[in-house]
Parts: structure tokens; C-alpha cells; sequence
């Protein structure tokens, strides 16, 4: 996506090119919205087969400006040394059989698209945020994973079951925090629920760390809109621990429906699984992880607090590292680095280890209105556990489709965030460029590469690049740039190392190039 300074495109404007160029419909066809017009006459909410569990304190908890709501949870104490999780996902696939339009256009996108002006739903909205979206106070579909998770966070029991739920109230991670601060006491049926949530929560973290699991400080950019006229705004969005509670939840009904699924190909070939696999870093990726590791810790005051020792997992070096406030930066940049040493996952009709989860097989059952691939598990393992009747031959290709479907529609998504990171930084630096001086930023080094530093802004939390020609022209000196520090030919110049904090300001785009021009220098 090109970006002009002169010429520069409102946010809609904007987006609507990209959804263009990326070959994003943002309709839905006519035999879709027919189809969904009988479903809204027909919801299948009287369904006799749906076990009726709209007694049940379930809730969602999302964002707060979630709309399209896949999960609802219920945790109880199943006895003193387990618990019981009713994880509750939306019945897309009921309403989304194969051969309908609605599948034709849900395997066409692969995905719900999101950007900041608007997102392109999947499926058409009347379904996505209305009748199958498991809104507040109302009676919806789902498919319900019911676990009962010992002390030690292993799932020693799942049976799965088509229901009929009524979420009681839509709560929002940072709301559910607050309340968890508070010292609450329970007084809504649901309550209990939510300080569950935070103890079995925190068990399954720890039981993550304990099978090797890296933990990773994340952060997250937030893109937004703001102003008149309207311009793009960048920074960074809180995680708070419920998110990573909740999160965990999803990935343990994802690894339980793989193993389901996983258990029942073994019996019968009724069942056309899509794993999603994640294949450990290379070999070779790894010694040179290890090299570049050990020529930063070289560089350190003290050398031996930074080493990956031998033997010790990529898990424990990380947990092992420095944590006071002066070593964030060089703590951020060293887990970047591992980041970049691993492979990308994709999904796949075999069964492989997702390394990143050290969990044996994983697979997608817990966005089924937002990705095609949910849709298609959830039909296979209904197809798998109740006997309903197949075709092997014609659900083998349907399988393959929706793979290739669920792939590119990653890679897709990728380009269009890329496409809207940059116009958000563009629209902040061409502000800045106007003002009489340019406010600087605080940053980190997280990466050097062939003529390169990339830096990691703090408030913004995305990353941009400082080219070596524009070191050597700021600093009168030529550069040599290795992957852990920018030494300058002249002494008197400053070298730029791995993990440093740094201060920039923009100073001009280079509009041949398409890219922006700093001035660099190290923080106070």
C-alpha cells in the first residue's frame, strides 16, 4: 500500500484500498443473506437434541467493544482437588452446513478481517453479533466442552455435548480485573465463577511454565481513529491477567478437542481432523540463536547472569534473566530474538507438535464464527462423536479446501495489520513533521540486520527502522553493522548495541523510498 505525503487518504479511505488490494469482500451475497433470513425465522433453539443448560451462570468476557462473542465460560469446584470448566462456544456449524452460501462465503474469507474502522465479518453480521454471537440474556446455541481439571491443571476428564445456554451478563477483561482486585466478595451467581477463574487460571499458567512453555512479556499495538479530521493514533494495549486466564482456557479446550479428534481418526476414518502445528525451530536456527545469545551476554557487566547455559531449556534462560527495571530493555530484546529463531505455525490435516504450547496436538475449536477452520472441527468432531453420516471422499476435499482457505487468510491479515501499522506511524510522523520541533521518542534496539537497526518505540509499540546510511550521514562516520552492534569506523562515534535504550525523532520521508528519516541518540 502506497502512502503519498501530499495526497495522504482519510482512514476510510485507506482501508477501503486495502480491503480492495487484498481482495477482502466487505458483502456478503444475496444467497447468504437469504440463507441468514431463514436462520432468523428458524433459529433451532427448540432443537430436543440441545441439552438445556440455561440454568447455568455462564458469562463471556472479551474486550469492550466486542461484538461477536465465540465463548462463554462456567468454572465450578468439582471436588476439593478439581475443578469443573464448562467452556461454551458458539454453534456456527449448525448454521453454516457445507454446500450453503453461507460456507461458500465463509471459506472464500477464511477469517473475520479487523481493522479500526470496521471489521469484515465472516459471516454476515446478523449472525456473527446476533443470533449465533452468545450475547447477554438471551437463549443461543453452543458446543459445549465440559473438563474436569485437577489441582495440577491436567484435564482428567472432556466429554462434549450440543446445548442450548443463556449467558448472564457480558463482562470485559478490565472490569473482571478490577473486580478480582478489589478483594470481592461473591454476590452474583456468577461470581464465583470469575474467582475461579483466577486461581485455575493461574495453576494452568504455571503448569504452561512447567512444560517448557517460554513465557514472553507481550505487548500489543492499539490502532485507533481520533481527531478532525480523522487520522490513525498508535499505541499500546494492556494486557490484563484475566485476558491471559481466559486465553489459557481457550487453549485447553483446543488441545482437548485436538486429542479427541486425534483419538477418534485412530477408530474411524469418519473424521477429516485440521490440526493446527507449529514444527520447533531448525537446528541450525538454534546454534545461531545460541551464538548470537552468547555474544550479547559477552557484552554485559555481568556476563554469566545473560548466558544460555547448556542443557537449560529456552523456558528456564528466559525465566532465569535479569528482571529489575534497568534490564527490561536488554530482557525484551533477548525474547525478540528467540521469537525470530522460530517457525511459523500453520494448520495441516496431520497431527505435529505445537512447540510454542509443548502441547502433542492442537487444533482450532474456539473462534468458530471467525475462522472457517472452527466451522469445519466442529462439523467433523459432531460428524465423529454422534455417527451422523458422511462422505469420505467429498469431506477430504472439503477439508483440504478449508486448510488452504485458513492459511491464506493468516497471511492475509498479516499484510493488512502491516498495511495499517504503517499508515498509523505515517499519520503520526507527517503530525510531527508539521510541528515546529519534533518530539522525540523513547525506544528499544531490538534487531540489526544487514543495513538496519530496528527499534521497538515504547508508547507506540510498533517498530521502526533506522537505515545505516542515515547513521553515517547523521554521525559523519561509516558504520560496519553486525547482528549485535553498530560499530562506527571513527572511535569518537557511537556504537549501537542490542537491547539499547535510545531516543529518535523523525526528520524528514523519503518519498522515492517510501520510508521515514530519524535522527538517532542514546538515552539519558
Amino acid at each position: 500500500m502506497t502512502i503519498e505525503t501530499k495526497t495522504s487518504p482519510s482512514p476510510e479511505q485507506l482501508v477501503a484500498d486495502a480491503l480492495q488490494a487484498l481482495e477482502i469482500a466487505t458483502v456478503h451475497s444475496p444467497a447468504s443473506m437469504a440463507e441468514t433470513a431463514h436462520w432468523l425465522e428458524h433459529p433451532g433453539l427448540d432443537d430436543p437434541s440441545l441439552v438445556d443448560l440455561t440454568a447455568l451462570p455462564f458469562v463471556t468476557m472479551d474486550n469492550p467493544d466486542s461484538r461477536d462473542l465465540d465463548q462463554a465460560l462456567l468454572i465450578e469446584r468439582h471436588d476439593s482437588t478439581a475443578y469443573r470448566v464448562r467452556y461454551a462456544l458458539a454453534d456456527a456449524a449448525y448454521y453454516v452446513p457445507p454446500g450453503s452460501a453461507l460456507f461458500a462465503d465463509a471459506l472464500a474469507r477464511g477469517t473475520t478481517y479487523y481493522t479500526p474502522i470496521l471489521a469484515v465479518p465472516m459471516l454476515p453480521v446478523e449472525l456473527s453479533e446476533g443470533l449465533v454471537s452468545l450475547n447477554p440474556q438471551v437463549d443461543r446455541r453452543a458446543l459445549v466442552f465440559d473438563m474436569i481439571v485437577n489441582d495440577e491443571a491436567v484435564v482428567t476428564r472432556t466429554s462434549i455435548e450440543r446445548a442450548r445456554i443463556h449467558s448472564q451478563a457480558k463482562l470485559d477483561y478490565a472490569g473482571v480485573q478490577a473486580w478480582l482486585d478489589s478483594d470481592p466478595v461473591p454476590q452474583k451467581p456468577y461470581e464465583e465463577s470469575l474467582l475461579l477463574l483466577r486461581e485455575l487460571g493461574n495453576r494452568l499458567i504455571a503448569a504452561a511454565a512447567r512444560r517448557g512453555v517460554v513465557r514472553f512479556d507481550r505487548t500489543e499495538t492499539q490502532i485507533s481513529v481520533e481527531g478532525e479530521p480523522p487520522r490513525f493514533s498508535a499505541g499500546r494495549r494492556k494486557r490484563y491477567a484475566t485476558e491471559r486466564y481466559n486465553e489459557q482456557l481457550s487453549l485447553m479446550c483446543n488441545m482437548q478437542g485436538a486429542e479427541i479428534m486425534l483419538a477418534l481418526s485412530g477408530v474411524s476414518d469418519a473424521v477429516q481432523a485440521v490440526f493446527r502445528v507449529h514444527e520447533a525451530p531448525l537446528r541450525k536456527q538454534l546454534g545461531k540463536l545460541r551464538d548470537k545469545l552468547a555474544r550479547f551476554a559477552e557484552r554485559q557487566s555481568d556476563p554469566e547472569a545473560w548466558r544460555w547455559q547448556p542443557g537449560q531449556s529456552l523456558a528456564d534462560y528466559v525465566d532465569s534473566l535479569p528482571r529489575t527495571p534497568r534490564h527490561q530493555r536488554q530482557v525484551k530484546s533477548i525474547q525478540r530474538q528467540i521469537m525470530q529463531a522460530q517457525r511459523a505455525s500453520s494448520f495441516t490435516p496431520e497431527a505435529g507438535e505445537h512447540h510454542a504450547l509443548k502441547a502433542a496436538s492442537y487444533a482450532r475449536f474456539s473462534s468458530p464464527m471467525r475462522e472457517v477452520v472452527g466451522i469445519f472441527t466442529h462439523k467433523e468432531l459432531l460428524e465423529a462423536v454422534g455417527g451422523h453420516a458422511y462422505d469420505k471422499d467429498t469431506d477430504t476435499e472439503l477439508r483440504d479446501a478449508v486448510i488452504e482457505s485458513a492459511n491464506h487468510s493468516r497471511q492475509v491479515q498479516r499484510k493488512l495489520e502491516k498495511t495499517i501499522e504503517f499508515a498509523a506511524l505515517f499519520s503520526v510522523f507527517s503530525h510531527e513533521m508539521s510541528l515546529p520541533q519534533s518530539p522525540l521518542h523513547q525506544g528499544t534496539i531490538m534487531g540489526l540486520r544487514g543495513d538496519r537497526l530496528y527499534i521497538s518505540l515504547d508508547e507506540l509499540a510498533v517498530d521502526v527502522k533506522v537505515y545505516r546510511e542515515d547513521l553515517e550521514e547523521q554521525f559523519g562516520t561509516s558504520y560496519d553493522m553486525g547482528e549485535i552492534v553498530a560499530r562506527p569506523a571513527d572511535t569518537q562515534g557511537p556504537e549501537w548495541v542490542l537491547g539499547d535504550g535510545v531516543q529518535l525523532c523523525v526528520r524528514s520521508y523519503d518519498e522515492e523510498r517510501k520510508r521515514f528519516r530519524f535522527t538517532l541518540a542514546h538515552q539519558d
